[in-house]
């Protein structure tokens, strides 16, 4: 399944289209055909209903970032809105430790890769084991094709947006964009142990994942 998390109850225009994209992807599809979308903290704690199948990975879509922390002063990375020992609360809720356990959590976010381990850790403390997370390292768009990609660039982030808008998230338009799995992050969880990826091993993974073909390798 694929859950999102907005700060408005309507879908925005931006992840609309990278949720017709993704589910456009046949390397991905299967994996997105239910979508969850929460938009207050209310409904990001709400169990999910009917509970995950089998086997079955979890894709995160959401904003996030760094910013200062005002509990410690400190910058910190968020996602869709809260710390990362917030938002682990909140999926810990929405899918409990064991339901979380045995799965693959795809993060398709931007920038917070950096803090992986400090994300597993935190789910470490909550009870969930044996599992694999990916997240990116930089901004992260979807392609018009579906595949994820970083784009590195020294520009803002609204000229960012603008220019993926311009190129339509056409990957061999947009300047700086990295070839599928380039500029992510990974680590496994397994006996409550948290173990970082190599960077071959996550970039193969995530090319397993939503570009098997090597389209936009």
């Amino acid at each position: 399944m694929i859950w999102i998390i907005e700060s408005k109850s309507k879908l925005s225009r931006v992840f609309a289209a990278d949720l017709k994209r993704l589910r456009a992807n046949t390397a991905v599809a299967a994996h997105v055909s239910r979508s969850v979308l929460n938009s207050t903290i209310a409904e990001v704690q709400t169990p999910l209903a009917p509970a995950l199948a089998p086997d079955e990975p979890v894709l995160v879509l959401a904003h996030s970032g760094y910013d200062i922390d005002d509990r410690h002063g400190r910058e910190a990375p968020w996602i869709g809105g809260r710390w990362l020992d917030e938002f682990v609360q909140d999926v810990t809720l929405k899918f409990t430790p064991a339901g979380l356990s045995g799965r693959t959590l795809w993060f398709l976010v931007c920038h917070t890769g950096h803090d992986i381990t400090a994300l597993a850790d935190h789910l470490v403390a909550a009870g969930v084991d044996n599992v694999t997370i990916y997240m990116p390292t930089d901004f992260m768009y979807i392609s018009n094709t579906g595949i994820p990609h970083v784009l590195l660039s020294g520009a803002d982030l609204a000229t960012v947006n603008k220019d993926v808008a311009r190129c339509d998230s056409d990957y061999l338009s947009i300047q700086g964009s990295q070839p599928t799995g380039s500029y992510w992050a990974g680590c496994s969880i397994s006996g409550q142990v948290v173990t970082k990826l190599s960077a071959t091993t996550v970039e193969d993974a995530v090319r397993e994942q939503f570009d098997p073909d090597g389209d936009e390798a």
